[in-house]
């Protein structure tokens, strides 16, 4: 039943996350540029969170000796990725960029063995390349590749598996910051870190004053896209193991497409059909009972102890 209740957290969360577009679209025409979306993302769920958890003061105290290690969590698990998802961007098509990105779950399955001593059996490397390839075809990155559309260089190739890397970060960091947080209270220390690094770049209230007609969809994208949805993903962190969960994520660009196609009218080719196919197949084997390698994980993360 936990890992039910945890496919269906992080599922919800993807599924969230995969409506992005809509927001994005709506503030690009009114003249928001993407790193001010992702600093108003990060401020917007901080002071929204800040509201929130002020109901229950004892929710904003941190350890002192934890301060680090939720500094590297929101620059490395939500800061960097951005930067070097938008620097892919300069090199190549979105598309591509976006594929390179959820190459997340192959990073989380790594680290998860090294830090968490999580099985990467055979069933797991089979699903992980059902997802790869299932992303691959649902981003258009393949028919971009196969057509010559989007040639990947080196510099766009270490961009991309960059943000991948930085991105599955915030899986690893948050299965560690369970160990001694509350999931509202994960979201809120990492994205106080997170904010300020972001806010240094690009101020968040910038588009507040420059865009008085994107305040509604700001405060959308802050609450919709960022505050509940992972606020969802790191609940279900509780109740799978790492690789899982980053795997089940690979969801967000099905809905993505789905919604493209539904709502704002985008072509959905074949390939782009046959991504979603896989990704739903891999979730549904993602779905299967738990193997005993999986038991043996659950025991082990079982024991408390203090994140980093």
């Amino acid at each position: 039943m936990n890992r039910i209740l945890g496919g269906a957290l992080v599922m919800t969360a993807a599924a969230l996350w995969g409506t992005l577009g809509i927001f994005a679209r709506v503030l690009a025409e009114i003249g928001v540029r993407p790193l001010e979306m992702t600093s108003v993302r990060a401020a917007g769920a901080f002071v929204l969170l800040a509201l929130w958890m002020a109901r229950t003061p004892r929710k904003l105290a941190i350890r002192v000796r934890d301060l680090p290690f939720f500094l590297a969590y929101g620059v490395l698990g939500l800061t960097l990725f951005h930067f070097l998802y938008f620097a892919a961007l300069d090199h190549t098509s979105i598309a591509v960029a976006v594929a390179l990105l959820y190459t997340a779950p192959a990073f989380v399955l790594i680290l998860s063995r090294i830090f968490f001593q999580e099985p990467i059996g055979r069933g797991n490397l089979g699903v992980l390349l059902l997802v790869l390839i299932g992303v691959f075809l649902v981003t258009g990155a393949a028919r971009s590749l196969v057509t010559g559309g989007a040639p990947i260089t080196m510099i766009a190739l270490l961009l991309g598996l960059g943000s991948g890397l930085s991105y599955g970060l915030y899986t690893i960091f948050g299965k560690f910051a369970l160990r001694r947080y509350e999931p509202d209270q994960t979201v809120f220390f990492s994205f106080l870190f997170g904010a300020l690094v972001l806010g240094l770049v690009a101020p968040p209230w910038r588009p507040f004053i420059e865009y008085p007609s994107a305040t509604v969809p700001l405060i959308l994208l802050g609450l919709l896209i960022t505050v509940i949805p992972y606020i969802l993903y790191t609940a279900g962190l509780r109740h799978l193991a790492p690789g899982t969960a980053s795997m089940l994520a690979s969801i967000e660009p099905v809905v993505a497409t789905l919604t493209g196609f539904s709502i704002l009218g985008e072509d959905l080719g074949l390939d782009q059909l046959l991504g979603v196919i896989a990704i739903i197949g891999a979730a549904l084997l993602l779905a299967r009972p738990p193997v005993r390698e999986e038991s043996r994980y659950s025991s082990h993360s079982s024991h408390r102890t203090r994140p980093g």
